[in-house]
């Protein structure tokens, strides 16, 4: 069993600031202190599930802490194992024009759950990429100086130790226009991302004003050299529709498009609408910038305006869109293309009441950012003051405070199925084995391993690699059992073509091909649904064009029928359970699976309950493993069924008693009897319980044995239709139970 996982920071008292949860809608329901019945989301739907909010940062009085940044890149702990180190920076200039930056960083080395790292102020803030040596390349927003109405000397440095020292590296812009000065300090500001093109070279995107321009463009700079020397290389957006286009976030599509996301404002118009396009060769050429395509969760009228766009695209393929002013926001594009976006809705919230609708924008800059911590979340940042200007002591009436403050929060973003297996919880716990002959490494990229395949990560240098010219890539995964598979997730070598054929076996003898994947170029995962097929051990053989170039598999994901609860947001009732008390998902006390739902009765007058229903059936199978590890108290089990009169009855209702022994309860005579004794399933540990059930009757065995059989506790069935879990009644307290791997077939 692992430790609990802190949820404080390091740095300040990491709890929640009042007065947010009530502000802030939410798709999916929360499970956290809810005693009215709760559904979960759909298990076959794109959910956004957002957590609470915590300070990283709070200034002395006086000190300006505020336009919040944060970056993920792979790393190995300490233990060996993969995990997302993340950079979060912050401002304490003021926010005008010609001020010289003043920042600050803080490190995680567990996906931004805690930032132990101490503040490190000679970092400076910026954009940060991670480099294919391995290195973090970081440029500063506001350039040095101009050196001439050509070229400007940036800000920039690098870090070979995973952004724990940097270094300065003297880096220049250079372009063929003509700066405008009258319009523009310092040339350019670079904004916001770094990224590779297809041939190599490194692209970053800026805005500037030219000499005949009327306002901002933005555009992409090029550099062959890592980041010393740079040259204009694409106009990505210019004045259109009377709107100028900077502060632009630029990010690759799921089909290697880029697409832009552009701030705008004009004439007289500080704060425009988001506007949009892309490019389909590379960055050279771009679309024209069209209005963003938005839809709210809420149904209420999408944003007007917005700042600081962020897009990232997530391995489960699924691309995120941050944005803020007012206020701070995300959304989603589902297929990962960015063509609209939906499901937006508030992360965070704080302005002055008095006088709103004159200082509506006051309060949280909306600038900020979020950072791919893992396959299918997000950890996002922002401030609760914008510098210098955000909360000036004539305003008053604020939802939060008035005082300067950089916040973080997690978002799970999860797509279609429930079935997740967790492959690196298991390798960890040594219930999953890899075989592979995708061994190689190198200290400079320490993610390439055979565990990059499995840690959640599409990045380029996080993958399982084959460098021999001789022989195939195969990467073998032993299941801990046999499952039921019905979905595969591959990436491949992130933006290069490749191919691989996935196969399946139950004795690691016989072998069945279920996915054959032809030549692809992967930028995130690629999901193949499968019919239901059995299997014990999974090969993928990854064959990439180049026959005498290393053949990468950036990321496997296995899906089955078994509700893993992997693919679940944490702290939310689980998805496809409905009539939901004290039930939700959870990622501490957890075993070889990272994610359980956990049953916690904080009542004496309710039952703590979630029920899952089906389509009826004359026969029934539920299997589940369940742990109590609260006080000593009697957990149900129980498959749902019709009569001619009902539907939804407890067809069997069955438990595992205080002592460990297991019940069947009878509702003609409303009596309890035991069909195994005390013991059978002691409490604080893992147990694993199978219902076989017809219409007549059923068996019942705990850790594969039969442990007895039973009539329908409810008599006149015609139907079996789901199940429930349950504590053991309303005036018992302090009920709890874990419960994972649920299959009902």
């Amino acid at each position: 069993m692992r430790v609990s996982r802190s949820r404080s920071v390091a740095l300040a008292a990491g709890v929640a600031l009042a007065g947010v949860a009530s502000l802030i809608p939410a798709t999916a329901p929360s499970a956290g202190d809810i005693d009215v019945p709760t559904d979960g989301a759909d298990p076959n739907g794109y959910v956004i599930a957002q957590h609470d909010h915590t300070t990283v940062f709070e200034p002395p009085p006086g000190v300006i802490g505020g336009n919040a940044t944060a970056e993920a890149f792979d790393a190995v702990g300490g233990d060996g194992l993969p995990v997302r180190r993340v950079q979060m920076t912050w401002q304490s200039n003021e926010d005008v024009a010609a001020a010289d930056s003043e920042a600050s960083m803080v490190l995680s080395d567990d996906g931004g759950y805690t930032f132990p790292s101490g503040v490190n102020a000679e970092t400076g803030a910026g954009w940060f990429s991670k480099l294919r040596d391995g290195s973090i390349l970081g440029v500063e927003f506001i350039p040095k100086r101009v050196i001439d109405e050509h070229s400007v000397e940036l800000i920039a440095r690098r870090s070979t130790d995973n952004g724990s020292t940097w270094r300065d590296l003297p880096s220049t812009f250079t372009t063929d226009l003509t700066f405008d000065p009258t319009k523009f300090d310092r040339g350019i500001r670079v904004h916001r991302d770094i990224f590779y093109a297809a041939d190599g070279a490194l692209l970053m995107t800026y805005y500037t004003t030219y000499e005949g321009d009327p306002g901002y463009r933005t555009e992409l700079a090029r550099s062959t050299d890592g980041g010393a020397t740079w040259h204009r290389y694409a106009t990505v957006a210019s004045f259109t529709d009377g709107l100028w286009m900077g502060e632009s976030g630029i990010e690759r599509a799921a089909n290697g498009d880029l697409v832009a996301v552009h701030r705008t404002g004009g004439p007289g118009v500080s704060l425009g609408p988001l506007y949009t396009n892309r490019s389909t060769d590379d960055g050279r050429t771009w679309t024209r910038p069209e209005p963003l395509r938005l839809t709210t969760a809420s149904g209420e009228p999408a944003p007007t305006t917005g700042v600081m766009p962020v897009l990232r695209l997530l391995p489960n393929g699924i691309m995120t869109l941050t944005f803020g002013r007012p206020d701070n926001w995300i959304a989603i594009s589902p297929d990962g293309l960015g063509h609209r976006f939906e499901q937006a809705q508030r992360t965070y919230v704080n302005h002055p009441r008095v006088n709103q609708a004159f200082q509506r924008n006051h309060g949280s800059s909306g600038n900020g950012a979020h950072a791919v911590v893992a396959a299918n979340r997000v950890l996002v940042v922002g401030d609760n003051c914008a510098p210098s200007w955000g909360c000036p002591e004539t305003d008053a009436g604020f939802t939060i405070d008035g005082e300067y403050r950089v916040w973080k929060k997690f978002v799970d973003v999860v797509g279609p199925n429930v079935g997740k297996i967790d492959l690196l919880g298991k390798v960890e716990a040594g219930t999953v084995t890899v075989d592979t002959t995708m061994t190689h490494t190198t200290p400079r990229l320490p993610e390439t391993s055979p565990l990059g395949a499995i840690d959640g990560s599409t990045d380029w240098a996080s993958a399982a690699v084959f460098r021999s010219v001789r022989g195939e890539g195969v990467y073998t995964v032993n299941l801990d059992r046999e499952y039921t598979l019905n979905q595969i997730g591959l990436a491949l070598q992130h933006g290069a073509p490749g191919a691989a054929r996935v196969e399946v076996s139950t004795d690691g003898t016989t072998w069945t091909e279920v996915v054959d994947t032809g030549t692809i170029t992967s930028y995130t995962q690629t999901y193949y649904p499968v019919p239901d097929v059995r299997a014990r051990h999974v090969r993928v053989t990854v064959a990439d064009t180049d026959p005498q170039g290393p053949e990468f598999l950036g990321e496997l994901e296995l899906y089955s029928t078994v509700d893993s609860f992997e693919n679940d947001p944490v702290g939310q009732v689980p998805r496809g359970y409905t009539g939901a008390i004290g039930a939700a998902v959870t990622d501490f006390d957890v075993d070889d699976s990272r994610h359980v739902m956990r049953l916690a009765d904080a009542w004496t007058d309710k039952i703590a309950t979630a029920r899952w229903e089906s389509e009826p059936a004359s026969e029934q199978t539920l299997a589940f493993r369940v742990n109590s590890i609260g006080y000593a108290r009697g957990f149900a089990f129980t498959t749902l069924g019709s009569t001619a009169d009902a539907t939804g009855v407890p067809a069997y209702h069955l438990n595992i008693g205080a002592d460990g022994s297991i019940g069947w309860y009878s509702y003609e005579t409303k009596t309890w009897t035991k069909i195994a004794p005390a013991a059978t399933a002691p409490q604080r540990v893992w147990h694993e319980v199978r219902v076989e059930a017809t219409l007549d009757g059923a068996e019942v065995f705990v850790g594969g044995a039969s442990v007895g059989t039973v009539r329908p506790s409810t008599p006149g069935l015609t139907a079996l239709s789901g199940h429930q879990f349950s504590s053991s009644g309303t005036s018992s307290q302090y009920d709890h139970f874990l419960i994972d791997d649920v299959e009902q077939s």
